[in-house]
């Protein structure tokens, strides 16, 4: 009877054991402190400011000096730049080989480390002139992803491109008659060559207006586009048709969808297409590759009413049908694109009611106070099929994932984005990777990070090592590796 007790019991730990190891996700997550930092960070930065070809890690917080990481893979040691203030910088992805900053009298310099010491450079063909001097940050341009350096002073824009090597480079200089940089909400929003003749043209965008229009490089002309509808998201560059020139895509106030386009043989921009009016009352247009021929597909989504506009223009033709995904409220924007695998899909924001687990139990004013229910963040998955169906939302499979999705990207380098949400039932910030189910559903695995909110996210490829730097509110700055379980 034993020996039959001892046999099963070992049959059952076997298999609580088998059971154990399949329920772990396949991947693994190393976390190393890089550095604990005095302040959160807004803003991380991959840089090369020592130009070794090995990328390190600038924090950056408001008007306090940078702080820079060094050697993140092997040996982590911070360096704080005094006497100087690091920019505005958004959506800036790329090695920066120098840091624009303004050093404490307000000139605008290039900060580098150079044979153990710092040195700050002046821009190519900017006055050193700090009188004046009115808005200075960098964006990327929505439609061309070049990113941009933006100095105002008085009637003069000069703007610098940041080339794939790493560097600024002067591109182009704009001047105006009337006082147009000398408000925050007026500013050039992308660069292209719309006219073919060499230089970079610019698209400006006057926020309290609504206003758009083209500033012609080297010419100091401008045309007049008109106003694009409030809700509808800016006027962009992009290159529909694929012959290699820019077009300039807007919701135009009357609720129409216009494209516009340098006619070489008039001299001067013209519409070339024109949408039927759209009952949209809010809904960003978004430029998206959704089949995968290489060109983009103007999708427009009504984010009240669940309604949505495809459009392609082809062959000089607009095309357009219109249908509904189902998806309806006001938090249901900002549509984003991330990759599983081969398989592509859209993710959106939604909210509703949940359980919380375990329940909030607080004292306040002497009374015990509790809630057991709150409206949480959660993100929707589009799964989109291959090819032209990818065009008809009706073919999406739309699936809800139990956290607000806060960063995507490939952590580990094998082709498939990984993803950092809030699990607002437990209170816990997770790292997620999805497997794609033969039934064409998402999976999800989930390896627990803490209940620390994570500011910024900076992700680091120094070679075949790659990671996630991730600056936490508390000023902790951490790598993040992910490899496969062995």
């Amino acid at each position: 009877m034993g020996k039959r007790l001892l046999i099963f019991a070992i049959i059952f730990l076997s298999l609580l054991a088998f059971t154990i190891w399949r329920a772990q996700p396949p991947f693994r997550l190393q976390r190393k402190l890089l550095a604990k930092l005095p302040y959160a960070p807004e803003n991380l930065l991959i840089t090369d400011l020592d130009d070794d070809g090995h990328p390190e890690v600038t924090a950056i917080l408001g008007d306090k000096p940078p702080i820079w990481v060094r050697f993140p893979f092997d040996k982590p040691s911070t360096l704080r730049f005094e006497n100087c203030r690091a920019i505005w910088m958004e959506g800036c992805h790329s090695v920066l080989k120098a840091l624009p900053v303004l050093t404490a009298d307000d000139h605008l310099r290039l900060l580098r480390w150079k044979d153990g010491r710092v040195t700050f450079d002046l821009l190519p063909a900017l006055p050193d002139v700090p009188e004046g001097l009115r808005d200075i940050f960098v964006r990327q341009g929505k439609g061309t992803g070049a990113i941009l350096l933006h100095v105002y002073r008085g009637l003069d824009a000069w703007v610098f491109t940041l080339t794939p090597q790493g560097h600024w480079k002067f591109a182009s200089r704009f001047t105006r008659r009337y006082g147009f940089w000398e408000f925050s909400d007026r500013y050039i929003a992308d660069l292209a060559d719309l006219d073919r003749d060499g230089l970079l043209d610019a698209l400006c965008l006057n926020f309290g207006y609504r206003d758009a229009w083209v500033c012609w490089g080297g010419k100091g002309e401008e045309t007049d586009l008109g106003s694009w509808l409030v809700g509808s998201d800016d006027p962009r560059f992009t290159d529909l048709d694929g012959d290699g020139w820019k077009e300039i895509v807007a919701v135009a106030e009357d609720r129409r969808l216009k494209i516009w386009q340098f006619d070489q043989s008039q001299g001067r921009m013209r519409v070339i297409a024109i949408s039927p009016p759209l009952p949209v009352r809010w809904g960003n247009f978004y430029l998206l590759d959704l089949d995968g021929d290489g060109r983009e597909e103007i999708w427009m989504h009504d984010d009240m009413k669940g309604h949505f506009w495809m459009f392609q223009w082809r062959e000089g033709r607009l095309k357009m049908w219109q249908g509904e995904t189902g998806l309806k409220d006001a938090e249901v924007r900002d549509w984003r694109q991330v990759k599983f695998g081969n398989q592509k899909a859209l993710c959106t924001h939604d909210s509703r009611l949940v359980w919380l687990f375990p329940p909030r139990i607080w004292l306040e004013g002497g009374w015990l106070q509790w809630q057991f229910q709150k409206y949480e963040g959660f993100t929707v998955f589009a799964i989109l099929p291959r090819g032209k169906q990818a065009l008809f939302p009706s073919h999406w499979r739309i699936q809800e994932a139990p956290f607000y999705l806060k960063f995507a990207g490939d952590i580990d380098g094998d082709g498939s984005d990984e993803v950092i949400g809030y699990d607002g039932r437990w209170h816990r910030w997770r790292v997620y990777r999805a497997e794609v189910t033969e039934a064409g559903e998402l999976r999800w695995w989930d390896v627990l990070l803490g209940r620390e909110e994570p500011k910024a996210f900076a992700m680091l490829v120094d070679g075949e090592r790659r990671g996630l730097v991730v600056g936490w509110e508390d000023g902790r700055l951490e790598l993040l590796m992910m490899e496969g379980r062995k």
